[in-house]
């Protein structure tokens, strides 16, 4: 093999598993002897690698060769690629003048999977794109069942006493016998991934949700919740949505299933269950967790704590507005707002012009209440009608690839060149859209394109926030039946709200759809404050363009985040879940 592919043939004889199969083969020879300047000719000047656990024990994007030389450079004979080859399911594809290909191989501790982008310059292919993603640990994979299980003692033999499931079970979720080596804090979608993913590797893991049953963070909110996710974005590990689930799930069938979930993958979960504290021993370590089961005081002492609790939730004050203990109406932040038939009648004001704010203000207007949205910023607006089919049919719907194949496309891209890239679509959906967006401005409604034109997913990686996929709220915006405020509220009075440009209003209700804290800030009455100045914030992207604190270290060893939607908790589980097993397994000494 050479050091690169060499194109001198027509394009209708190029042979483009056999490209990728030759540069896979010169990558592997360069990287394992610490070749850089062999590694250099194998990719383009503008590169980019992002590498998910195989290189470093982090989730780490290089672009360039130089940033690729810095951050990986020193660490790749140690890291052993071999048994690089490219996969046959999905099929190499050349398209375009470019070459993509999934691609199978092994470090030295680690199966992975990984995608190339391969064009040709200078008469050669190389690497525009490399994502390099650990799968499993070698030696340590995930459980699963064989039929030759069959032939274990157990099933050919008596066992006096024998102990009934139930009884094994009871034993196993109440952690009778030993503490749990890992503890998340948290039973929404992101604790039950993780502890879905632990389990399967064999980690002993218990999720404490505050809450008297799974699932009632979605059961008691707001009337209309339901997934802004499509079904097939949203699947979790292990067990897919049926069929014919709604293609946006409605909440009451999100909390069912998440009791269902946990019942299914026989997942230990202890509810009325409130965190009171945590500290960390530095001599053992391991936590000593301090909790309220249902009332009873228990002490837990795991070597792990997930926080699962939420980048965009939980229940911040709302504001505190001069005339306040005046106001003989009700004001409420929109994660403590029920919504529903006591709407009738009333005058609603909602702050905020997110998704949470769009959905409390249809359930108003759709309950026959009278309802002003308050603007505080441009917001970025796409229809559910033609916007989300445009986005994600390719890669999440009855006709994509299996999800773990679309995930793995979805990471082949880093963040920064994801966003980079974004501007024409986002102007051709907001094309698709037009008439709906028209209609919005022509009533006051500020739109706008996105953090530098990259629309949705550049505001959901870097904000969490500031933008609407359209249910039907848009457009009694653009009739006028939601009316719109410019400003802020300023301040209360006893039977309304007076905006910063001095307009009085009465309100029955003000719901305040105005965001949360930062998940480092909420659990800082947990383990706090100095653990948590240690911390690093959650959410938004770092220089590379990885998100900040989730599915990687915190800062503080053996303390770890879980957050985003159900897509991004789904693939970052799995990454999550193979640094807490190398950890356990002596693959990977914390600092």
């Amino acid at each position: 093999m050479t050091e690169t592919a060499v194109v001198d043939t027509p394009k209708e004889r190029i042979d483009p598993t056999g490209i990728v199969a030759d540069w896979l083969g010169s990558f592997e020879r360069a990287a394992g002897g610490g070749d850089l300047a062999a590694l250099e000719r194998l990719f383009v000047e503008d590169c980019w690698w992002r590498d998910l656990l195989c290189v470093t024990w982090d989730l780490t994007t290089a672009r360039g060769f130089a940033r690729i030389r810095e951050t990986f450079g020193g660490r790749l004979a140690a890291t052993a690629f071999h048994a690089m080859t490219p996969s046959a399911d999905p099929p190499v594809v050349l398209a375009d003048g470019q070459i993509t290909a999934f691609v199978d191989f092994e470090t030295a501790v680690a199966r992975g999977r990984g995608v190339v982008r391969l064009t040709e310059q200078d008469g050669a292919w190389r690497a525009w794109t490399l994502l390099t993603a650990a799968q499993e640990l070698i030696g340590h994979e995930e459980q699963r069942t064989s039929v030759h299980d069959a032939a274990r003692e157990k099933h050919n033999q008596p066992v006096e006493n024998r102990e009934t499931w139930t009884r094994y079970r009871d034993r196993q979720r109440e952690f009778t016998d030993e503490d749990p080596a890992v503890v998340v804090v948290g039973g929404g979608h992101a604790g039950l991934n993780i502890a879905a993913r632990l389990g399967h590797l064999g980690v002993p893991t218990l999720v404490l949700e505050q809450t008297p049953r799974l699932g009632d963070v979605w059961r008691n909110r707001y009337h209309n919740l339901s997934l802004h996710d499509t079904k097939w974005y949203g699947q979790m590990p292990y067990l897919n949505f049926p069929d014919n689930w709604p293609v946006f799930a409605p909440k009451e069938m999100i909390a069912d299933w998440f009791e269902a979930y946990t019942w299914i993958l026989q997942l230990n979960v202890w509810t009325g269950s409130q965190v009171d504290g945590a500290v960390y021993d530095d001599e053992v370590g391991r936590w000593t967790v301090r909790l309220t089961r249902d009332g009873t005081a228990r002490e837990l002492r795991p070597r792990h704590v997930v926080f699962a609790t939420g980048a965009f939730a939980g229940a911040p004050d709302i504001p505190e507005l001069p005339g306040i203990e005046e106001y003989r109406g009700v004001a409420v932040h929109s994660s403590a707002h029920e919504g529903g038939r006591i709407m009738d009648g009333r005058k609603v004001v909602v702050v905020g012009t997110g998704a949470s704010a769009h959905d409390v203000a249809q359930d108003a207007h759709e309950m026959g209440a009278e309802v002003t949205m308050v603007q505080r910023g441009p917001t970025y607006v796409i229809s559910s009608q033609y916007g989300v089919p445009a986005m994600h049919e390719a890669l999440y719907s009855e006709s994509s690839p299996p999800v773990e194949q679309a995930d793995l496309i979805s990471l082949s891209f880093p963040w920064h060149l994801f966003l980079e890239v974004s501007p024409p679509n986002v102007q051709q959906l907001a094309e698709i859209d037009k008439e709906l967006l028209d209609g919005l401005r022509d009533a006051g409604f500020r739109l706008t394109d996105g953090i530098n034109g990259s629309g949705l997913f550049g505001l959901s990686l870097v904000r969490g926030g500031g933008y609407y996929i359209d249910k039907g709220c848009s457009r009694l915006i653009a009739d006028r039946k939601i009316a719109l405020q410019h400003g802020e509220v300023d301040r209360f009075t006893p039977d309304g709200v007076v905006y910063s440009d001095g307009t009085e209003a009465a309100a029955d209700l003000v719901v305040f759809a105005t965001g949360w804290p930062n998940m480092r800030d909420t659990i800082r009455p947990i383990v706090g404050d100095g653990v948590a100045d240690r911390l690093s914030t959650v959410w938004g992207l770092d220089e590379q363009g990885e998100i900040k604190g989730v599915f990687r270290p915190s800062g503080h060893p053996r303390l770890w985040f879980m957050a985003g939607g159900f897509q991004q908790s789904r693939y970052g589980s799995k990454l999550l879940a193979l640094q807490i097993k190398a950890v356990e397994e002596g693959l990977h000494e914390l600092s």
